[in-house]
């Protein structure tokens, strides 16, 4: 990948400047670029893209869609004047949307941790599964055999209550291997890899944008716990 993605440093950063790498005009007029480094996170791992602002002399276009795409990240412009290659430009992203969209992610994560701290996951329950954009879910392989939503929504708002700091970095897979409570699959191992922390709690790998404490959510409420075919998918909801 040739975009640094600035998001994974720093998930609370709104603004940026950049450098045209690359423009692809699409089928529809509209035109995707490629910068040497960006704020928007792509849409991916259950989260939902960034949109925002894109401008340089004589522009302002609405980034309406942000993909991985060809191995790299590309900003689809709601726009008919597509920047040069080379050009400087600003970006900022819809802060109101970007807050969201961590919260729902992170509260997932909180949900997660929860099952864990109960001993749930990763046994009898592996998590391989999430989507914290609309409907908002974690999906395991396994079932517990009685209902346990009761107390999972219970142990996750204890975490949020205790506003738990959350912290992240880069790691190497053998390291994710020691202090994962689990690997997800698929995970290289050939390159860096990010983890999260719920200190004191546990880590797991992750490439999505993180609240810095669990405090930040509100309250987290599980309305239903659904069991079949040897999967317990747990639905959630969170303040935002």
């Amino acid at each position: 990948m040739q975009t640094k993605p600035l998001y994974l440093d720093d998930s609370y950063q709104k603004t940026m400047e950049a450098r045209v790498q690359e423009v692809v005009q699409e089928p529809n007029g509209d035109y995707r670029v490629r910068l040497d480094q960006t704020v928007f996170y792509p849409m991916g791992g259950g989260q939902a893209t960034d949109q925002g602002m894109l401008s340089s002399d004589g522009l302002s276009a609405q980034i309406y869609q942000v993909m991985m795409k060809d191995g790299d990240i590309w900003h689809y412009l709601k726009t008919q004047t597509a920047p040069h290659v080379g050009t400087k430009v600003t970006g900022e992203i819809n802060w109101d949307r970007r807050y969201t969209n961590m919260k729902k992610h992170t509260a997932g994560h909180v949900v997660d941790f929860a099952m864990y701290v109960l001993g749930y996951s990763p046994s009898p329950l592996m998590p391989y599964k999430g989507d914290h954009n609309k409907k908002l879910f974690i999906q395991y392989q396994g079932t517990v055999g009685k209902d346990i939503r009761q107390e999972l929504e219970q142990k996750a708002n204890e975490l949020v209550a205790q506003n738990v700091p959350i912290t992240w970095e880069f790691t190497s897979f053998e390291a994710l291997q020691k202090e994962a409570i689990y690997l997800q699959p698929y995970l290289p191992k050939n390159k860096p890899l990010r983890i999260i922390r719920l200190e004191g709690v546990g880590a797991v790998a992750d490439g999505g944008t993180q609240l810095k404490t669990t405090g930040e959510l509100g309250s987290i409420t599980i309305p239903v716990i659904d069991g079949q075919s040897g999967e317990t998918i747990v639905h959630y909801t969170v303040e935002t």
